[in-house]
Order: C-alpha cells, then sequence, then structure tokens
C-alpha cells in the first residue's frame, strides 16, 4: 500500500506540477495578448491624434484666411465711410464732369488724390464715366467710390 499511495502522491505531485505550468502558461499568453493589443490601442491612438491634429492645423489655417478677409472688409467699409463723411461735409459737393473738372475739384472726389487727378486729367476725353476703370486710370474700387458723382459731358 505504501506504494501505492506513493505513487498516487507522485501522480498528484505531477498533476500539479503540470497544473501550475499550464496555469503560469496561461498568464504568459495573456500577458502577450493584453501587450498586444495595448500597442494596437496605442496606435490607434496615435493615428486619431495625428488625424486630429491635422485638423486643427488646417481649421486654423482657414479660421487666419478668413480672418484677414474680415479684417480686410471691414477697412474698405470703414474708409468709405471716412471718404463719405468727408465728401458730404464739403460745401458745394455734387456731380463733377471729369472732361472739365479742375485739378481741386477732382481731388475733392472720396479716394482721389492729386496724383490720381492728375492721371484723370491727362487721359482726357472720356465718353462715359467707367472709362476711368477702362483706361486704367482708377480700379473697379476706387470708381466705385465716386461713380455716383462723376459724369462724362
Amino acid at each position: 500500500m505504501k506504494f501505492h499511495r506513493a505513487k498516487n502522491v507522485s501522480d498528484l505531485a505531477i498533476r500539479l506540477a503540470v497544473a501550475m505550468c499550464l496555469f503560469a502558461a496561461s498568464l504568459w499568453l495573456a500577458a502577450c495578448a493584453r501587450k498586444q493589443s495595448d500597442e494596437q490601442l496605442k496606435q490607434q491612438a496615435a493615428q486619431a491624434t495625428q488625424q486630429a491634429k491635422q485638423g486643427a492645423q488646417q481649421a486654423a489655417a482657414d479660421a487666419k484666411v478668413a480672418a484677414a478677409t474680415a479684417e480686410r472688409k471691414v477697412n474698405d467699409i470703414a474708409a468709405g465711410v471716412k471718404e463719405g463723411l468727408k465728401s458730404n461735409s464739403k460745401p458745394g459737393a455734387g456731380t463733377v464732369d471729369i472732361n472739365s473738372a479742375s485739378e481741386q475739384q477732382l481731388v475733392d472726389l472720396p479716394g482721389i488724390t492729386g496724383a490720381r487727378a492728375q492721371r484723370i486729367i491727362r487721359n482726357r476725353p472720356y465718353s462715359h464715366p467707367h472709362d476711368l476703370v477702362a483706361k486704367g486710370v482708377l480700379t473697379e474700387q476706387q470708381y466705385g467710390r465716386i461713380s455716383g458723382q462723376i459724369t462724362a459731358d
């Protein structure tokens, strides 16, 4: 009986050792699987962060362009208001004939400097007020500021 009992103890020890080895192996495999899963999560998070970063950079660039455009428009409006107030405050403001106006009469128009007035005079005659743009004397924007105050008689 001692032999049989020793065999059972030996079998039990072997079974216990095998079970412990299997348990250790399963723990090791679980740790490896977790590590791989953690790596995948890290990579996915890194990719998502990179995409978000690119999106934020594009949004910032778009915002800069929009802000610059808005600033330019506000400045144009402010300049127009300023010139409008300036032209309305002058006595005798009315319609100016670009074919016969003096340099001073032209300078009294919004946005027309002495140099621009001289260019207007040098490029006479005009059959229509918009000829100022067609001949390259004024830009469309500059012409728009004075179009209601000029004629070409």
